[in-house]
């Protein structure tokens, strides 16, 4: 039996929230569904539950898949078999409904809280998170029963509240220092935002958390401070920390270093930009990293010219950031059949929408020109082309074109 839980939660509570492995994080999530069914382990279904809620509680990279219909029947099933952390997060869930409080085999709510509690003084990271989020996000109210007609004022009910944030703020540092990195994201968001009406932000204190966060070995901290530094006029320093960040799994740590190499010299610093490129682009959630991957297989710079590739990264950046990201390229690539099945309609729609005047300029130049998908229009295409400055396609498809006797255009 762990210190805590039991050896199959304990060994996964460490592989999901004390480090960064994916294959640990897999192999744990396996075996806390074994406990859960085969041994009737309540903490376990509560750790899966977790697990099926991905974003919000596990590492972004983690490879748990989003399943909210799990989530509450492994709540329901811990709770119904007395897991104690069960209950406390369920209660911050705001999961804690009448049904899954009938079938608690506790006397009250106060009770499994008090067993998180003693487990979270004696040093249990994992327990000092959620204890700290019931004070942070004041759940304590529910757990002893404290409401504002307690209090002889308002400016005495606020002060209350101040103190349960501050101590929930407490837990969250003890966490954090001990080995849960996700207080770490807790402990940023207080001080950056404060909490309305009753703490003001000490944004002052942010990078000091990232630092300590960073030094402390936790990914998600060293990609934050190496942006930081990499803003300022320690880049040398950012991109190392951003490395350490990457090859810890932070996957935009890649997308740091792609940028330094970049904007480097010679095609050796190109080719190296586009591994970085498309290791950040690997988990799919990094438009940055797609559009830039995009880009430079549409241009064949890092690697030879393969326009396929390029739309399937340009598809993943404007499934993330839409017309904010490069639908210049992508409508480009879908009018002309670069790389996919023309698609001339939505093509223009990209190209119309694209604040890009050389891509777009040239894209829409040769729809008109060619009349793809619309009505020839020679001139209208030209001025297009014009606009695309000195795009070298540009520049080679206006030599098709002259200007008749009448002065109208034709090809020539």
């Amino acid at each position: 039996m762990g210190k805590y839980f039991s050896d199959i939660v304990e060994k996964a509570v460490s592989d999901i929230y004390y480090c960064y492995d994916n294959a640990r994080a897999t192999q744990a999530a396996d075996d806390l569904a074994l406990a859960a069914t085969e041994q009737e382990d309540g903490d376990a279904c509560y750790i899966l539950a977790r697990c099926f809620s991905r974003a919000c509680q596990a590492w972004k990279y983690h490879p748990f898949e989003e399943n909210q219909g799990a989530v509450y029947t492994m709540l329901r099933k811990g709770i119904f078999l007395g897991s104690a952390p069960a209950v406390v997060g369920a209660l911050r869930m705001g999961a804690l409904n009448g049904e899954l409080l009938e079938i608690m085999p506790f006397s009250s709510i106060r009770e499994p809280w008090e067993m998180v509690l003693e487990k979270a003084e004696d040093g249990c990271p994992f327990c000092q998170y959620l204890v700290g989020s019931t004070f942070y996000y004041l759940d304590i109210r529910k757990l002893r029963e404290t409401e504002e007609h307690d209090f002889v004022s308002q400016g005495d009910w606020e002060e209350w509240q101040r103190q349960q944030i501050l101590e929930g703020v407490s837990w969250y540092e003890k966490a954090f220092e001990n080995g849960m990195g996700l207080a770490g994201r807790n402990l940023i968001h207080y001080y950056d935002n404060g909490r309305a009406g009753l703490i003001p932000p000490e944004r002052e204190m942010v990078r000091q958390v990232v630092k300590k966060g960073a030094e402390l070995g936790y990914p998600d901290c060293m990609f934050d401070l190496a942006c930081d530094l990499c803003r300022g006029d320690e880049k040398e320093e950012g991109l190392s920390w951003a490395r350490r960040a990457a090859e810890m799994g932070h996957l935009e740590g890649w997308r740091l270093l792609g940028d330094a190499c970049r904007d480097g010299q010679g095609e050796e610093a190109l080719v190296r930009a586009l591994e970085c490129y498309e290791k950040a682009a690997a988990a799919g959630d990094d438009p940055d990293s797609s559009g830039q991957a995009g880009e430079m297989y549409f241009l064949g710079l890092g690697a030879d010219r393969d326009y396929k590739k390029a739309v399937e990264y340009l598809e993943q950046n404007f499934a993330l950031r839409g017309n904010e990201g490069r639908p210049d390229i992508l409508g480009l690539c879908l009018l002309l059949g670069y790389g996919c099945e023309r698609d001339p309609e939505r093509g223009r729609q990209l190209l119309e929408e694209s604040r890009d005047t050389r891509y777009r300029s040239y894209g829409l130049g040769m729809m008109y020109a060619d009349g793809i998908g619309v009505d020839q229009d020679i001139k209208t295409g030209v001025g297009y082309l014009k606009a695309a400055g000195d795009y070298e396609p540009a520049r080679e498809a206006l030599k098709q074109f002259k200007r008749g006797f009448w002065g109208g255009w034709k090809r020539r």
